[in-house]
C-alpha cells in the first residue's frame, strides 16, 4: 500500500489539520491532481548502515515446495530470475530504480506491475470471471497489467513465466511504510502473498516516509534500495539447500527514514499509523464525503512490533505466511466452549 503516495498530494496543505486531528475542511482543488513523481537517480548497492541479517526460526518446512516452486538448485553464485512488481504502477520511479540496481547486481529482472497506482488494494484479485484484463509489454522486460498487484503477479506467473517460474518475487519498494495493521491493506504486501500462494518465495520492501518535511519525503530511498539488493544477495548466498525462503513464506521489510544501524526481526503490530476520515464534500455532491488521512504517532501496543522498532530506526523484517487464522489455542478453546451447543 503506497500509503503516503496516495495522500502526499493533499498532505502538505493539510499538514496542520492532519497533525491536529481536525479534518473538516475541504481539500484544495490544486491538491487533488496528482503531480508527476520526481525521477530517482540510479542506485548502486553501496554499503548501508545496517547490521547483517541473521537467521530466524520459522515454522515452515524449508524442504517442501508448492507445485509452482522453482526447481531446487544451488543459487549461491547464480544470478536470480526475479519478478519485480509493486502497487504504485510499473512506471513509478522507485520500482524503476530498484530494477536498475538489481540488474546491476547481475540478476535477471522482469517487471510486471499494475498499469496505474493501485495502492491500498490489499490481496484483491479479479475473480469476475468472463471479464477481460489488459496486459501489455511496455518495453523489453517490462509489462503493465490493468489490475491489482495480485492480478499482476498472477498474470506474470501464468502468462509471462509459464512453466519456468521465477526464483523470487520482489514487491516494491513502496512509497511509505507497510507496518502493523496497515499491512492488511497493502497492495505491496498483497502481491507478495499472491506469490507465496502460487509457491514462489517473495519479499515486500517499503521505504518509510518522513512526514515532518514539506512536502513529505523519502530521505533513505537510496539506502533502502541498496539494502534490498544486499538482502536478496544474502538470501542467495545462504540458500545452500536451494530454497531462498521456507515454503509459503514472504518477508515484509520496512526501511526507516533514519537508520540506526540495526536489522531486527519484528512482530506484526496492531496499530494504524495512518487511517481514514470522511469529511463532507458538498462542493461535489450532497451525499459525498472526501476521504482524508489521519496520522498517529502513538506507539504500538505490541512492544517488539515492526511499528515500534521502525520508529526506533531499525530495519524491520517480519515473516508472513498469508494466513489470517488465529492460532492461539486458548482463544479457540474459549470459543468452542461458548459455541458448543450450536446445531446446524
Amino acid at each position: 500500500m503506497a500509503t503516503l503516495r496516495n495522500f502526499t498530494r493533499v498532505l502538505t496543505p493539510l499538514m496542520p489539520l492532519v497533525l491536529a486531528g481536525s479534518l473538516g475542511s475541504a481539500v484544495p482543488a490544486a491538491a487533488q491532481s496528482p503531480s508527476p513523481a520526481a525521477p530517482v537517480p540510479p542506485v548502486t548497492a553501496s554499503p548501508v548502515t545496517a547490521s547483517p541479517v541473521t537467521a530466524s526460526p520459522s515454522s515452515g518446512d524449508p524442504h517442501s515446495a508448492g507445485a509452482a516452486s522453482p526447481a531446487s538448485r544451488s543459487r549461491t553464485r547464480e544470478p536470480l530470475r526475479i519478478l519485480l512488481t509493486n502497487d504504485d504502477g510499473y512506471a513509478f520511479p522507485f520500482i524503476q530504480a530498484l530494477r536498475q540496481a538489481l540488474i546491476a547486481a547481475g540478476h535477471e529482472v522482469t517487471v510486471v506491475a499494475p498499469l496505474t497506482d493501485s495502492s491500498g488494494t490489499g490481496t484483491a484479485v479479479n475473480t469476475r470471471f468472463g471479464t477481460t484484463i489488459t496486459a501489455r509489454q511496455e518495453s523489453a522486460g517490462v509489462w503493465s497489467v490493468a489490475g491489482s498487484p495480485g492480478d499482476a503477479v498472477s498474470f506474470a506467473l501464468q502468462r509471462v513465466y509459464g512453466d519456468a517460474p521465477p526464483d523470487l518475487v520482489v514487491s516494491g519498494p513502496n512509497a511509505g511504510q507497510n507496518i502493523a495493521a496497515v499491512t492488511n491493506h497493502s497492495g505491496t504486501v498483497g502481491a507478495a502473498v499472491m506469490a507465496i500462494e502460487k509457491g514462489v518465495p517473495a519479499i515486500a520492501f517499503s521505504t518509510a516516509v518522513d512526514v515532518t518535511t514539506s512536502p513529505p519525503s523519502f530521505p533513505s530511498l537510496r539506502q533502502s534500495i541498496a539494502f534490498a539488493v544486499k538482502m536478496i544477495d544474502r538470501l542467495r548466498a545462504t540458500a545452500h539447500d536451494g530454497e531462498l525462503l521456507p515454503a509459503r513464506t514472504a518477508l515484509n521489510v520496512n526501511y526507516p527514514t533514519e537508520p540506526a544501524g540495526r536489522v531486527s526481526f519484528a512482530r506484526l503490530g496492531t496499530s494504524s499509523f495512518v487511517s481514514t476520515a470522511y469529511a463532507p464534500a458538498p462542493d461535489v455532491c450532497a451525499d459525498c464525503f472526501r476521504v482524508l488521512p489521519v496520522l498517529s504517532t502513538a506507539p504500538d501496543p505490541v512492544r517488539d512490533s515492526d511499528h515500534n522498532l521502525l520508529t526506533a530506526g531499525h530495519v524491520t523484517v517480519t515473516p508472513l505466511d498469508g494466513s489470517w487464522e488465529a492460532l492461539d489455542p486458548a482463544v479457540t478453546a474459549r470459543l468452542k466452549l461458548r459455541l458448543r451447543s450450536l446445531t446446524p
